[in-house]
């Protein structure tokens, strides 16, 4: 481009600034300066080194004096440089905005990816989250039920005939609960307060302890009502498997900001400060972070277990 120009054609302009154009997808900013720099310094030079064939044509036509001269040199090597400078300026901004726009897109496309990707996977833990809640406390009870059959069947024939009817009636519970965990993800006029009242007499029934309950809530989002009463589920669930418990107390009720639970028992208690190996507990946190709310755990061995669910009111 520069040959182009010390020949005297004026089409290494735009081929220079297209060059410099093609420079900001190549190489770094700092480069192009660089370039840019470099380029202008021999383009000015080249320039300059044509002022005297234009002068002399000048002369041809009317002598200038000296100082005539002198200004001509200095308004062209002005102009010409100012016009470089603008072009380049111009033409760098606009690369840099095109530049930006396709990073942007692939910064879309990557976002694009990464959200699928985390979809899938809260996909994945919630459904993992319906199955271990919705059949954990019936299976676990029938799993004892039939433990029980194995162990009569032999000495204490009858009884274990009575446990194995206990183990087809919570073989139907399981299929109900899986039923009434979808009626509850499709329901538009679910009912937390009775969905709670019929789990707790379901408990009741499979269990030696018991259980009062003293709940009123007001009416809430679909949504907001299933991970409430599927947090009751595994917190009952733990009672059932793990407290020994005599007597549990669930409360539930609303203040101007939120919405508490609380299931308390008498059981054991454990050491919070332990870590736990099963899924319980993990449940019910996952699950309180997605109501945006509050889990507070207050237990010591052989005190019993108060889990206090608190769910503000807003984010409802």
């Amino acid at each position: 481009m520069l040959s182009i120009r010390l020949i005297g054609f004026n089409l290494d302009t735009i081929l220079i600034h297209i060059i410099i154009a093609k420079s900001c997808f190549l190489l770094g900013r700092k480069d192009v300066i660089i370039t840019v720099i470099a380029t202008g310094l021999a383009w000015s030079l080249i320039s300059f080194s044509t002022f005297p064939r234009a002068i002399e044509w000048l002369s041809s036509v009317s002598p200038p004096t000296a100082e005539d001269t002198k200004q001509i040199i200095i308004d062209s090597l002005i102009q010409d440089v100012g016009y470089y400078l603008a072009a380049s300026v111009f033409v760098i901004l606009m690369s840099f905005v095109v530049l930006a726009e396709q990073k942007s897109r692939q910064q879309a496309v990557a976002l694009a990816q990464e959200v699928e990707v985390l979809a899938a996977t809260l996909e994945r833990t919630r459904i993992a989250r319906e199955i271990h809640d919705s059949l954990g406390h019936t299976l676990t009870t029938l799993d004892v039920q039939l433990e029980l059959v194995q162990r009569l069947r032999q000495r204490k024939p009858e009884q274990a005939i009575q446990a194995l009817d206990t183990a087809k009636i919570l073989a139907k519970q399981c299929l109900q609960d899986v039923r009434i965990a979808v009626q509850t993800m499709r329901s538009k006029d679910f009912n937390l307060n009775q969905a709670l009242s019929t789990l707790v007499e379901q408990v009741k029934q499979n269990q030696s302890f018991t259980i009062r309950v003293d709940v009123n809530l007001p009416k809430l989002p679909l949504q907001t009502s299933h991970q409430l009463y599927c947090i009751v589920q595994e917190g009952l669930t733990n009672v059932q498997k793990h407290a020994h418990a005599s007597c549990v107390m669930l409360r539930g009720y609303s203040t101007v900001s939120a919405i508490i639970l609380e299931l308390t028992d008498d059981g054991r208690g454990f050491d919070s400060e332990l870590p736990r190996s099963g899924f319980g507990l993990r449940g019910i946190q996952e699950r309180v972070q997605l109501l945006g709310g509050d889990l507070k755990i207050n237990t010591e061995p052989s005190k019993g277990t108060c889990i206090q669910v608190m769910v503000p009111l807003h984010e409802n």
